[in-house]
């Protein structure tokens, strides 16, 4: 019996010219065992002597079928007529690179191959379809955008597609070449079920531009849970049309869409609860009005107006910006009016230029506070970190206050230059505001990564301690980025500089003169200084560098170049990189 050769096999990657392979016998009847020939058997019915015969129901096989790669699931459809059935009903259509194993390839080989499947698929069971081009070497005449519209008019107009994704290659966001049809997420008349299955939705490097048709509605309206744009161009006004929709939307990503001015998240998203924004370059508003927000990110530049609405019904929230210099700020003055029911914050910014504003309400029910300083490598210069005691007054239940500086050591100066702190530049606590809400008093634990040898981080160390006397636990002071951060591929401690490591000493002999004297009887007091097992290579070398330049240190000139200099001449000049 004769089984026809499928098209699949053309899914094996060519041969090498100049490679000869050895044919293989086969230990049955000594023909060749390739799948295709006349004496081929069919696996999955077990004929072959060798392999033990397992009767497993369908439903069970095809579902061991589907969770199976889709380069996998076609190499299995060459050797079995069963598993050709299972390919023609194939679920999880995902095409890309690293799928397909090409990642020497062009676009036009991961479009060829999808293009053979597709053409191939009963459209029936499939529930993710997700065309991946974008990091693909490409040309515009790699990929036929009319055909990819046809594709996308059989698999999503019968309404079975849950999770769908078209991302193109960076060429064509650059001249706006190719528009998702809008129209497929639209109702229609003649059949009721379009695209009303898609929970899912990412489109990349194409244009999105939703209208206002009166006579359809958004299909998906009740399904959609997640969408992600990125380098898409669509406009802040048809964002809002398009959201105003998605009643069900729980995740929102919006990264590289350089037309959005502004974002306007209607009150109609009553299930919103993560939003990141990156790198749109001419956004400059962000208005929320979603109820349930709980995650929110932002990375990008400064924005004129940002606001969360007036009312937020969560319990927890974490932001995390980039540029935005009063975050901290706007948290203390408005999130106890507007999220007053907020139990656990978290909030991750860097440049914050804080202020010690006079707290006029208090946080009622705030148990958990997360300060991340600097995450993204940026410091404001002359960072008063006294000023968060004014933040910290207004949490009256406050039980756990973590705070994590990177590269506190730039607090006191600009160029990364060692020496002594800034003592002028911090507030003194006559001039902070009064302290009238009583927080801290509840407060069991606390906790200072990357403590640097800032004057002001002293007076807020003391500050607590003063404050939280009756009821603090523990206390951890680590002059290290984090004890309980590693590096993912070593399993070591985050890597810290010659200066991170010089002023980790300072900040050390800071706490010994000016801390531990004031630790109150039956507080567990720990300080931790860098790791010696992974830190001694930087050691070494700050080591190293003492005996070489003794006494010596950067420092930029008036023509605007940087130099080794020692107190009474310039050794080395090195010009700026930026200077041409």
């Amino acid at each position: 019996m004769e089984i026809q050769k499928p098209s699949l096999c053309s899914w094996q990657q060519p041969k090498r010219p100049g490679r000869r392979r050895r044919p293989h016998t086969n230990t049955i009847d000594g023909t060749n065992g390739l799948p295709c020939s006349n004496q081929a058997t069919d696996i999955s019915e077990g004929s072959c002597s060798m392999i033990p015969h397992i009767e497993l129901p369908k439903d069970v096989l095809g579902h061991i079928y589907s969770l199976l790669t889709i380069r996998d699931a076609a190499r299995a459809a060459c050797v079995s007529r069963q598993f050709l059935l299972f390919w023609r009903c194939f679920p999880n259509l995902v095409f890309n690179r690293e799928t397909l194993a090409a990642r020497r390839q062009r676009s036009g080989y991961v479009f060829s191959k999808a293009r053979q499947v597709l053409e191939n698929h009963s459209v029936i069971g499939a529930k993710m379809l997700k065309l991946n081009f974008s990091t693909c070497n490409s040309s515009m005449s790699d990929i036929d955008t009319n055909l990819m519209d046809g594709w996308l008019q059989a698999f999503v107009k019968p309404g079975i597609i849950v999770d769908l994704a078209v991302l193109l290659p960076d060429c064509y966001a650059a001249i706006s070449e190719y528009n998702f049809p809008y129209s497929l997420l639209l109702n229609d008349d003649s059949r009721s079920s379009s695209a009303a299955s898609i929970q899912s939705l990412h489109l990349g490097s194409c244009g999105f531009h939703p209208i206002n048709d009166d006579t359809r509605m958004l299909a998906c309206s009740w399904s959609l849970s997640k969408v992600r744009l990125s380098k898409v161009s669509i406009t802040g006004d048809e964002l809002c049309l398009f959201l105003s929709s998605c009643f069900a939307l729980e995740e929102l990503v919006l990264s590289n869409c350089d037309m959005i001015k502004s974002i306007k998240l209607p009150r109609v998203l009553h299930k919103l609860k993560i939003v990141h924004v990156r790198e749109c370059s001419v956004l400059r508003v962000i208005e929320s009005e979603a109820l349930r927000l709980t995650t929110f990110t932002y990375e990008g530049w400064p924005l004129s107006r940002f606001t969360l609405g007036d009312s937020l019904e969560t319990r927890k929230l974490d932001m995390h910006a980039t540029r935005m210099q009063d975050m901290i700020q706007y948290a203390g003055s408005n999130f106890p009016s507007i999220a007053p029911n907020l139990e656990t914050l978290m909030l991750s910014t860097d440049h914050e230029k804080l202020k010690a504003p006079a707290m006029a309400e208090k946080f009622k029910h705030l148990k958990h506070l997360v300060i991340c300083l600097g995450e993204w490598g940026g410091f404001c210069t002359g960072y008063d970190f006294l000023s968060l005691a004014c933040f910290l007054d207004a949490c009256v239940a406050l039980e756990t206050f973590v705070l994590r500086i990177a590269d506190g050591f730039k607090w006191y100066k600009k160029y990364l230059i060692v020496g002594e702190p800034d003592e002028s530049s911090s507030q003194s606590k006559q001039e902070i505001p009064e302290f009238r809400h009583g927080g801290l008093g509840n407060l069991r634990r606390a906790t200072i990564t990357g403590f640097c040898s800032a004057k002001s981080l002293v007076e807020l160390t003391c500050h607590i301690l003063e404050k939280a006397s009756t009821s603090l636990e523990c206390f951890i002071l680590d002059a290290s980025p984090g004890y309980d951060r590693t590096c993912s591929s070593s399993f070591k401690c985050l890597p810290m500089s010659v200066e991170a490591l010089r002023d980790a000493e300072k900040a050390l002999a800071n706490v010994r003169k000016y801390v531990e004297p004031k630790v109150p009887v039956g507080i567990e007091f720990k300080v931790l200084e860098p790791c010696s097992r992974c830190h001694a290579m930087d050691a070494k070398a700050m080591q190293e560098a003492e005996l070489e330049a003794p006494r010596k240190f950067w420092q930029r000139q008036e023509d605007g170049r940087i130099a080794l200099v020692c107190p009474a001449e310039v050794l080395i000049y090195m010009p700026l990189l930026s200077a041409s």
